[in-house]
């Protein structure tokens, strides 16, 4: 017989009181404010705003960023007057599309300002090796950081690697990183994370190998970088493989599964990408079929639109 944990049962049932009170919460500001249109962009705290909206009657925006619907715009992509999403509408074919428009990602403007001369200097690279980025997410990934450092002898012999390792793992890859030969030593820069700098990082990369998050998907389509893929096999609703699998299917991207990778595939994988000009350039051209122009605006004008839309109806009511 299998008991459930008291201690879960007591934290679901505080969840539901929380839900119930932000709700009530959320209704409250809404009509305090009383807005054209309330719009969420996706995540737990969003819930009660769009469950608060949609009871007041207000219209409501949603924005997905990523190609699985998270749970909170599962539940209110039906009552939403418009659903934006960050992928082509087939990715979504399984959801009830009639109110989705495609609209891509908002990223950074400043993501597309970045310099390979300026990159030079800062990151002390070499303009005449090939240079390789790494980049883990937010938090970094262990697994990847682990793969770089094991890939070092082969990997530093060939290319310069641009590694943002994320603050948990950086202690111990500056370490090791302290022991290897001068040669090698010199061609990699390991930073825990890059803010301002890292648009040039980005700008001086001939590949950059990252997680397969919204946001980076959408800055490395925005700038046509060739790409490989390691998704997060454990991301909610597994949001990251079915992002990397759609732009890997487009020829978009080159997925590598973490499960099977190990640092001679990765080499390898990396050689015969550096060996062929045309597979980079048709990379670089397929991933920026997935940057949408100005993402931001088209989201403003979708909201925008529908204030606009049901003002003039309003209007149109007998007084």
């Amino acid at each position: 017989m299998n008991f459930i944990d008291p201690t879960t049962i007591f934290k679901n049932a505080k969840d539901v009181f929380k839900y119930m009170s932000g709700t009530q919460e959320a209704k409250e500001i809404i009509k305090e404010y009383d807005p054209d249109v309330v719009f969420t962009k996706g995540g737990y705290v969003s819930l009660p705003v769009g469950k608060g909206a949609i009871a007041l009657g207000y219209p409501l925006v949603i924005h997905e960023s990523d190609s699985v619907l998270g749970m909170s715009n599962r539940m209110l992509a039906k009552s939403a007057d418009k659903v934006c999403v960050a992928y082509p509408i087939d990715a979504y074919a399984g959801n009830n599309i009639d109110n989705f428009v495609y609209t891509g990602n908002p990223i950074r403007d400043d993501i597309k300002d970045g310099s390979k001369g300026r990159a030079i200097k800062e990151f002390s690279l070499d303009k005449n090796v090939p240079v390789v980025m790494v980049i883990g997410g937010s938090q970094g990934s262990y697994i990847i950081n682990k793969m770089i450092a094991d890939s070092w002898p082969k990997l530093l012999s060939k290319y310069q690697v641009i590694h943002v390792s994320g603050e948990r793992d950086y202690d111990w890859l500056y370490y090791k990183s302290q022991k290897l030969d001068s040669t090698l030593r010199k061609n990699y820069h390991l930073y825990n994370f890059l803010s301002g700098d890292l648009k040039d990082a980005y700008s001086a990369s001939d590949i950059v190998i990252s997680r397969a998050g919204n946001n980076v998907i959408a800055e490395l389509a925005a700038l046509s970088k060739p790409t490989i893929l390691i998704p997060l096999s454990s991301s909610a609703n597994n949001h990251q493989m079915v992002n990397a699998q759609i732009l890997s299917q487009a020829g978009a991207a080159l997925l590598m599964f973490q499960e099977h990778l190990t640092p001679a595939k990765l080499i390898r994988q990396l050689e015969l990408l550096f060996e062929s000009d045309k597979e980079l350039e048709t990379l670089a051209n397929h991933i920026s079929s997935f940057a949408k122009k100005d993402a931001a605006k088209l989201v403003a004008e979708e909201i925008y639109n529908l204030a606009t839309e049901l003002r003039k109806e309003d209007e149109k009511q007998p007084k």
